[in-house]
């Protein structure tokens, strides 16, 4: 069923699209070979590899790959001895084993860059030797040297010479014959590979010798003089005697390559799906693939800004979002026509076939699919006149295939389920058809008006209603899947819209009876509340995005007011030193002249005063910043006083105060947090603390960075680290923070998770984008 369900998801086209990025035939040939992996390994495997590539070409760094011809079939033919390679095979081979070794030694010049494709690197084999011995043999510009052989460096001495003999002895005849006036032309020409006279026909009896035709009009005489018939003999013989010691060349140099022929097949094997994988890299630049996370065990579908490749070439997409957990197997999609449900549909399949073929999909990062094995697809109208199929017994064919050959690692798509019959009947196959699908575990997406498959989907575990989300001011679709909540078709609103009388569409409405009526207006309602939530939300998001911009700036700003304090303080305690040590030496010589004059000893104390004083100014400067901190311990601040951190949101009560450390422990909402004296305000007001809650101590100082890097720890010492890494983010009222815990061996990342996952406050948390560390850094929100 793949090849049916490729060509109606467009998946074909797909891969024409890479077929057209690739650069040799050969490769182009392979594209048509792509098809979902048996072992999901295998899918894994060939994303990595395309990815790697992905990345070069972002950074243009230039992957030796090049355009290069097939040679198989020529090496097939000559595994028989006796048979020689032409020319233009040994051409190729050449630039195959330039490119073979261009390719090793890129590969060992980044190896640990391109460890994804050292599978295919290390099996490279450039034949350095036989590549040398073709180009003893073959010059380049394709033609067998005349070093070759020393036989064939004496023919072509004598062809040189015969050759020459015979432009002297034709162009005697020549300067003869024009000025007898019997040329018709300038200069002799070549006829049956032999030099000939061109004469007017009338003159052609009046030089002896062979006559080799004529013109197409007539007029001109092809005449060989017998003067140069035996030189024309010789250089005939020549150049077949030419012709056998190259074949004779060729064949012992096809003989020396024979035992090569595998290596050589190998090589070309190799050089194709390098440029198949480039192919997909550049699609996947193009059209900003990703790499999801597939697995045929863990049945989640997450799809993140998701698009349809081949709608994206046409028109801006709007992106699908999907989330659905491994208890859900069927999602059925109902709202208006065109309003995209056929194409949230095809999207998720086109996907899904493309992640399984070992594709990156046109969707953000932490997108996940299950691996599907087979793609059973009932999507437009298949009536046949031949068969004898009406578009619902062709819908039914299908169905019947379905029920057949289902598994729990298929996906179905089936659009408009239970059309092209009478409505109620048409709902109820197709819920049976659901129900037992939905028994297999096989994962359904459907599209369906019927409201009784609304319903259904209501009540049966497994089976959830979907909507396309639709504009209920301006009656016009969003093309945003909704999960969760049934949609309506709005028939009788885009009719109204569209200018239909009103009477019409009021008869329309008492036919739907009652209760009809209040399911729509009922859904109209929360479409319309669901819409307003949905604009607040995007409205909070947008100011929650501007208000951590305004922290961050903020935090920078005031990191940067520190530094250049502290650098200031720097200057100023280095120029006090400089000051002292040249007072020192001037008080240093005075106090010698005052020794060798004989001064009075309080004259001399008087200048050691004089030196202590200006020492101990510039031993206050360097130690300002250290005394500062102290010097706000005033009578205000004190043990039980209110105060503010640097840094940290809401009010704390200072519980205890070590001068000498200078750092105190201040109660903030319960928890005991450690700060350094320079950082505590005294609050304007006092609040009392709740007596019943409990008090945590955390010995730590001021988070001094969004990041926390533990590579390089033991196991639990980089949990200790990220446990107290947390505590002081979560104090500081921080909204993101980044913990980078390298790829390795796994075992930091998923320490990483499980810790994540246990401690309160964390609201979620992924991997970095994969242009800033990819699976080697958390991004975590608080």
């Amino acid at each position: 069923m793949i090849d049916t369900a490729g060509e109606k998801l467009d998946f074909g086209r797909v891969i024409a699209l890479i077929a057209n990025e690739t650069l040799s035939g050969p490769a182009k040939s392979r594209t048509a070979e792509l098809a979902p992996f048996p072992i999901v390994s295998d899918a894994i495997l060939q994303m990595e590899r395309i990815t790697v590539l992905q990345q070069l070409f972002e950074r243009n760094s230039q992957f030796p790959i090049e355009p290069f011809e097939e040679i198989r079939t020529d090496l097939k033919r000559c595994r028989i001895k006796g048979s020689f390679l032409p020319v233009e095979v040994l051409v190729r081979i050449i630039a195959i084993l330039r490119q073979s070794k261009n390719l090793r030694q890129y590969y060992q010049q980044n190896k640990e860059l391109l460890k994804p494709l050292s599978g295919l690197m290390i099996k490279i084999n450039p034949l350095e030797q036989q590549s040398c011995q073709i180009q003893r043999v073959i010059n380049d510009e394709g033609l067998v040297k005349d070093t070759a052989s020393p036989d064939l460096a004496r023919i072509r001495k004598q062809i040189h010479q015969t050759v020459s003999h015979l432009q002297r002895e034709i162009d005697r005849v020549m300067l003869q014959a024009r000025e007898e006036g019997w040329l018709h032309e300038d200069n002799a020409t070549i006829r049956d590979g032999r030099f000939v006279l061109p004469l007017r026909s009338e003159s052609k009896r009046k030089v002896k010798g062979i006559i080799h035709g004529q013109s197409a009009t007539g007029a001109t005489s092809y005449v060989e003089p017998l003067s140069v018939v035996e030189i024309n003999n010789s250089l005939k013989e020549l150049e077949i005697e030419e012709i056998a010691e190259i074949q004779r060349i060729l064949q012992a140099l096809t003989d020396e390559l024979r035992p090569f022929f595998h290596d050589l097949e190998l090589n070309v094997e190799i050089l194709i799906e390098l440029d198949f994988l480039s192919a997909c890299a550049r699609f996947s630049r193009r059209f900003k693939c990703t790499v999801p996370k597939i697995s045929s065990d863990d049945r989640r579908i997450i799809l993140k800004n998701a698009r349809h490749p081949l709608l994206s070439l046409v028109k801006k997409v709007i992106p699908l979002n999907v989330s659905i957990d491994s208890k859900t197997y069927c999602v059925i999609i109902t709202g208006p026509n065109a309003g995209g449900k056929t194409v949230a549909m095809k999207t998720i399949g086109l996907l899904g076939i493309m992640a399984a073929s070992g594709l990156p999909i046109p969707a953000d990062d932490g997108s996940r699919l299950p691996c599907f094995d087979q793609f059973l697809i009932d999507i437009g109208d298949q009536q046949s006149l031949e068969d004898d199929l009406s578009t619902f017994t062709s819908h039914v064919a299908n169905l019947k295939q379905f029920v057949m050959s289902a598994t729990d690692r298929s996906l179905v798509l089936i659009d408009e389920l239970g059309t092209g019959t009478d409505p109620l009947e048409g709902a109820a196959l197709g819920q049976a058809v659901l129900e037992e699908l939905t028994a297999r575990k096989t994962f359904c997406v459907v599209t369906t008006h019927h409201s009784g498959l609304k319903a259904f989907a209501d009540k049966f575990d497994g089976v959830i209603n979907a909507a396309m989300e639709f504009d209920t001011d301006r009656l016009i679709p969003t093309y945003r899947l909704q999960l969760g909540l049934p949609g309506s078709s709005y028939a009788l609103e885009i009719a109204k819209r569209m200018g239909l009388d009103d009477s019409v569409i009021q008869r329309a409405g008492d036919l739907m009876g009652t209760d009809q009526v209040k399911l729509e207006n009922l859904l109209l309602e929360v479409e319309t509340l669901k819409s307003q939530i949905e604009k607040e939300n995007r409205s909070v998001q947008q100011n929650k995005k501007t208000l951590d911009k305004l922290i961050t700036e903020y935090e920078s700003k005031v990191s940067s007011i520190r530094k250049k304090h502290d650098d200031m303080d720097q200057k100023i305690a280095e120029e006090l030193e400089r000051l002292v040590k040249e007072s020192r030496s001037k008080i240093e010589h005075v106090v010698k002249d005052i020794r060798e004059k004989e001064a009075s000893r309080e004259t001399i104390l008087e200048a050691q005063n004089t030196l202590k004083t200006i020492q101990k100014a510039a031993s206050k400067r360097t130690s300002k910043k250290q005394k500062s901190a102290v010097q706000k311990i005033s009578s205000n601040i004190e043990v039980n006083s209110w105060v503010t951190v640097d840094g940290i949101s809401g009010r704390g009560q200072i519980v205890e105060i070590q001068v000498n450390k200078k750092k105190a422990a201040v109660n903030i909402n319960g928890k005991l947090l450690w700060v350094t004296l320079g950082s505590l305000h005294l609050a304007q007001t006092e609040r009392e603390l709740p007596e019943s809650r409990p008090i945590i101590g955390i010995q730590s100082g001021e988070i001094a960075s969004y990041k926390l890097d533990l590579r390089g720890m033991r196991l639990e010492e980089a949990r200790d680290a990220l446990e107290r890494f947390l505590d002081r983010a979560l104090l500081s009222g921080l909204n993101q923070i980044q913990i980078i815990h390298g790829k390795g061996t796994g075992a930091l990342q998923k320490m990483t998770h499980d810790v994540l996952k246990s401690t309160p406050g964390i609201r979620k948390f992924n991997f970095e984008n994969f242009d800033r560390g990819g699976t080697g850094a958390t991004i975590v929100e608080l």
